[in-house]
């Protein structure tokens, strides 16, 4: 048997985004990307942290999971935007922020209470700082 550095308890890929934003509030999605893949594969992502970028666009997990609330400024051309803006930019474009500033929801935070009791760590309650961005 070869030793390995890697848990016996595997975690999937939305409960560990979820693990990490709980314990990095306000970090990036790369940010967390990038660590998503150095726990799947063991080594550092050389794509800038593109891989499995699906998770922060699925509306099944935005706003419901976690939310971004850095500050959107920026004019982007696309056909489906993943989070509507409040006032028109034109046909096919959108509002996004320059680096995303990523918080769990109430929901995120549950989620990831479960990931942590099936990993075998205590569950968080979360700070009144993070109730506030919530």
């Amino acid at each position: 048997m070869v030793p390995t550095n890697k848990p016996q308890n595997t975690l999937n890929g939305i409960e560990y985004l979820l693990l990490s934003m709980q314990s990095h509030p306000g970090k990036s999605q790369r940010w967390h990307l990038r660590r998503l893949h150095m726990y799947n594969h063991g080594r550092p992502d050389y794509h800038k942290g593109g891989t499995n970028c699906g998770y922060f666009t699925s509306p099944s997990y935005r706003n419901i999971l976690w939310h971004d609330f850095a500050v959107k400024d920026v004019v982007y051309p696309c056909f489906n935007p993943v989070e509507r803006p409040l006032y028109g930019v034109g046909p096919y474009k959108s509002l996004r922020s320059k680096c995303a500033q990523m918080y769990l929801t109430m929901r995120g935070w549950e989620r990831a209470n479960q990931a942590r009791v099936k990993i075998g760590l205590e569950s968080i309650i979360p700070s009144y700082k993070d109730k506030d961005m919530m």
